[in-house]
């Protein structure tokens, strides 16, 4: 953690960086530390109490569980592998512990739509998500359940959210550019996934919950490769300098992490990139050491922070495997329109061909119930 924040420290032995942007150009002839240098140096100050916290949970693990998690932040991890008769294993203990276990949403599934639990299609997420284990993989389920009945109805338990369950600021968020979904893979094969701040700290929790269960488990993680190697997550600053800090509270943040701890999807590397140009970097450490602490050490130990400016941390997520071409934010801050909400379009086009296969399938059978015109 500590060389990760450091880097440009590291890399800044004398008054020449590895990259232009971090030469120095104040005219000063005084010898020490380059300009940037000397505010990576503030900016670990400030985000000391976040740093020390994931450094600490990185240190509890042993040497095999610790080179794993090195191995996901750089691109080098293995995918999860299976064989037909594992999966049937598993699924058998899954129904073992869901009768043991079951809760009043669960139930209320059943009564509902008993096919839409009981899919081990659905039940695969969660055990691999949890790296099969199955007790955990369970218990995620029923969180799952109880925390889409709070936000959606009970009413909608046992069935999947679709866009028609959208009010007009649900749908005002999900195409404000909250999300992005790089088209291009990391390095290592996985979906980068990012989150803008800007949108992000002005918009209200239920709106949040709505967009985040949506893109997560209608896109995300229907798709096979997400299953299998988890996704690239970032964060990203996108509060202009001079612009009002906008900073979700504390409560804001505990019931979002709790709701998204639900959906099963893997985390195996997060970049929080921050730039100590813009905000307020104290308030950000007093949000992340805590919200760390919501989600579980897995996350926490595959959670990186880049600081700098956009140049500055875009070249760190290109050293991380993360590809520069589909970037949603260019060198200077500014969104890129030509690529913004692509992957949304992307996808309502595979929901019309879809749709239209569909069709085509139940044409026949319509035809037989309709008038013939000579």
């Amino acid at each position: 953690i500590m060389a990760s924040s450091m880097q440009y420290g590291d890399v800044s032995q004398s008054d020449k960086s590895c990259l232009p942007c971090l030469d120095r150009n104040d005219g000063s002839k005084e010898p020490g530390l380059p300009v940037q240098q000397k505010r990576t140096v503030q900016t670990w100050d400030e985000m000391k109490q976040t740093e020390d916290y994931l450094a600490a949970e990185l240190y509890k693990l042993s040497v095999q569980e610790r080179a794993k998690a090195m191995d996901d932040i750089h691109c080098l991890g293995e995918e999860l592998k299976e064989t037909p008769e594992m999966v049937e294993k598993l699924l058998e203990e899954f129904d073992q512990i869901v009768r043991q276990v079951k809760t009043p949403f669960y139930e209320m599934a059943v009564i509902q739509n008993r096919e839409h639990v009981e899919d081990p299609s659905f039940r695969l997420r969660f055990l691999r998500c949890n790296m099969y284990n199955v007790h955990l993989s369970v218990r995620q389920m029923m969180d799952y359940l109880k925390y889409k009945a709070t936000y959606f109805g009970e009413d909608k338990v046992a069935r999947e959210i679709t866009l028609d369950d959208f009010n007009d600021e649900d749908m005002e968020l999900l195409m404000a550019g909250l999300y992005h979904i790089q088209k291009e893979t990391d390095r290592s094969g996985r979906v980068v996934v990012y989150l803008m701040t800007d949108v992000f700290a002005r918009c209200k929790i239920e709106n949040l919950i709505h967009v985040a269960h949506y893109v997560w488990n209608n896109i995300l993680i229907p798709m096979h490769n997400v299953q299998m190697k988890g996704i690239c997550f970032v964060y990203y600053d996108m509060t202009k300098q001079g612009e009002k800090y906008a900073m979700p509270g504390l409560n804001f943040m505990r019931t979002l992490a709790k709701v998204l701890m639900t959906f099963p999807i893997r985390y195996s590397v997060t970049h929080l990139c921050l730039n100590p140009e813009r905000g307020d970097l104290a308030l950000t450490n007093s949000l992340f050491s805590y919200t760390m602490k919501q989600v579980s050490r897995y996350v926490g130990v595959r959670t990186r922070l880049q600081y700098g400016s956009d140049m500055e941390v875009q070249y760190a997520l290109r050293s991380h495997g993360v590809p520069e071409k589909g970037f949603p934010v260019d060198a200077d801050g500014n969104i890129r329109k030509d690529i913004m909400n692509e992957w949304f379009y992307r996808h309502k086009e595979e929901i019309e061909a879809k749709k239209q296969h569909r069709n085509v399938l139940l044409a026949p059978h319509a035809s037989l119930h309709q008038p013939v015109e000579y």
